[in-house]
Formats: structure tokens, C-alpha cells, sequence
């Protein structure tokens, strides 16, 4: 067995309160939390992930010497370890109503994706769907086409498929994801574009925020909503406010005006847009302190 120790960083990160949302919101198949231990897929390496006093240590079988600084590189990234939030949550503490929604969640890293291509795919899957529905399809691809898995305690978790892996699906074999035509079409469209190498989706990571944005809306399926998620996914940077996102706008509703007046992007304006370069962050929480409150943790499938 293989370990290696990260540090935490020095400012508020709560490992434990991560296990708490990974429980609700992970999406089936590629996470699992058990007795204080996140397993997933990095690298395209089952490894296990726990605290242990100031350090994340992560351990796996037969990791080989070449691999380990690779794979400390990525888990730092998909764990949150480099987004140091002190300016937005004293920016935050400003605003009574604000403060009050999120201040449960201080410390909450910003957990990220693998790849661009994993943060885009999900994306495109939970476009006009339910987040019910979007989680069972995602675990039907992860399924279908991943090519490790891992038995934990019973319980099994997969690694994201390539693109090279879903570049070779076709359009009757995501049939079973119960998406629209189009958004299956678009998903085997990224794939076979990124495996080919004409679509460079992890260089958009030196790009400011909004040439970022640009860069992802210039794909044809991709809008405001898929991209400016896609940017926090994939990289902890939220820099648009999801203002049409409808559980967001149940969470405002909730947390901000005591559950009265109707759902909509204007309500979310008026409580979080005042907020500038921190609004697009202020929302994110505001929806995670949601999926908190509102969702019990998951127990995924054994199969």
C-alpha cells in the first residue's frame, strides 16, 4: 500500500464537511464515502482518502514511484486544497442575510473535477433534467463505459470514462442514459473531438474568466449556464452567477426571503448580485448550504 501525505493548507478547510456534501451530491458510482474515508478514481487509480491530523493522506495499492507526484498534483486539485476563500468569506460576513445562509459551510473546499471533459459531460447530462434524474444517468454511463472500477465494502465506484472510450459509443448506446438525442449527439461530439486532440478543452485553465467562458460557449450546446458551471467544476472559479439555475432560486427564496415570493432569476439578482466578482461564489454556496439542508446523504447501489 502507497501513501502520500498532503498538507492543509493554512487557511479554514474542513475535510469532514466535504465527506458531508460529497455524501448528497457525488454523483453515484464515483465517490464513496465510508467510516470518515473518501474512495474515488484519480488518475485512473482507486485510492483511498482520509485526514489525519494537519495532513489528507492518500493511499492506494501498487502505486509505482514514477506515479505518485502526478497523482498528489491531481488530488490537490480535485480536493480543494488551493483555493484559499479568506477574502470571500470576509466579504460574505458583510451582508447579515448572506452570512447566515453559508456561514454553516466555512470551510467547505472547492472540490473540482479530473478533467474539463468530466466537468462538461456531467454538465451536458444534468441540462434541463432533474438532479435525480441526472444522477442515474451519469451512474448508467459510468456503468456502461468506465474502464476501472473498485469494490469498497460492498460497494462498487467506477472511474469517469475516457474520451477515447466514450469517442467509440454510440448514439443507441446512450439511449439508456434517458437524455434528450441531442445531448447524447453532443457528449460522443466532445469525446471523439478531444480524443483526436482538435478540441483543447483542459488549456482553457490559462484563460482569464470570461475568455474561459467564451472559449466553452463557442461550443455548439454549450451556454451560460454549462459554461460558467463547467469553470467552477473544473476549476473552483465561479465567475457568473447562475441566475436561471431553479434550485438556486429555491435556495434564495428559502434562506433570503423566508420562503415568500416567486422562484426566479430576478429574485436571485436582488440577493446576490450586488455582490460583483463574489456573487457567482455566493451562489454556489448558497445552493450547496441547500443540498445540506434539503437532501439526506446517499447510499449508492451495490452494483
Amino acid at each position: 500500500m502507497s501513501e502520500i501525505r498532503l498538507p492543509l493548507p493554512g487557511y479554514a478547510y474542513n475535510f469532514d464537511l466535504l465527506l458531508e456534501i460529497v455524501r448528497r451530491i457525488a454523483y453515484p458510482a464515483r465517490m464513496l464515502v465510508q467510516d470518515g474515508v473518501l474512495w474515488r478514481f484519480t488518475c485512473g487509480r482507486p485510492l483511498a482518502y482520509h485526514q489525519e491530523g494537519d495532513m489528507i493522506v492518500v493511499r492506494g495499492d501498487g502505486l509505482a514511484d514514477f506515479e505518485l507526484a502526478g497523482i498528489a498534483r491531481k488530488s490537490a486539485q480535485v480536493l480543494g486544497l488551493g483555493h484559499d476563500l479568506s477574502a470571500f468569506y470576509a466579504h460574505a460576513a458583510k451582508d447579515k442575510r448572506l452570512w447566515q445562509a453559508i456561514e454553516p459551510l466555512l470551510g467547505l473546499p472547492l472540490f473540482c473535477a479530473e478533467s474539463v471533459f468530466e466537468a462538461l459531460v456531467t454538465l451536458v447530462i444534468e441540462q434541463h433534467i432533474s438532479w435525480k434524474s441526472a444522477l442515474r444517468a451519469q451512474r448508467t454511463l459510468m456503468r456502461q463505459f468506465a474502464s476501472g472500477k473498485l469494490v469498497a465494502n460492498g460497494r462498487t465506484i467506477y472511474d469517469f470514462p475516457s474520451p477515447a472510450q466514450l469517442a467509440a459509443a454510440t448514439p443507441s448506446q446512450l439511449k439508456s442514459l434517458k437524455i434528450t438525442d441531442r445531448r447524447c449527439a453532443l457528449i460522443i461530439e466532445l469525446a471523439r473531438r478531444v480524443a483526436a486532440g482538435t478540441l483543447d478543452l483542459e488549456s482553457i485553465a490559462a484563460l482569464d474568466d470570461s475568455a474561459a467562458c467564451a472559449s466553452l460557449m463557442q461550443i455548439k450546446g454549450v451556454g451560460t449556464w454549462t459554461a460558467g458551471n463547467c469553470m467552477g467544476r473544473a476549476f473552483g472559479r465561479y465567475p457568473l452567477l447562475a441566475e436561471n439555475d431553479v434550485a438556486l432560486q429555491a435556495a434564495v427564496r428559502a434562506y433570503f426571503y423566508a420562503g415568500k415570493g416567486e422562484k426566479s432569476a430576478g429574485l436571485i439578482r436582488r440577493a446576490l448580485g450586488a455582490h460583483g466578482p463574489h456573487a457567482g461564489l455566493a451562489g454556489h454556496f448558497v445552493l450547496l448550504r441547500w443540498v445540506l439542508d434539503r437532501y439526506p446523504p446517499q447510499m449508492p447501489n451495490s452494483s
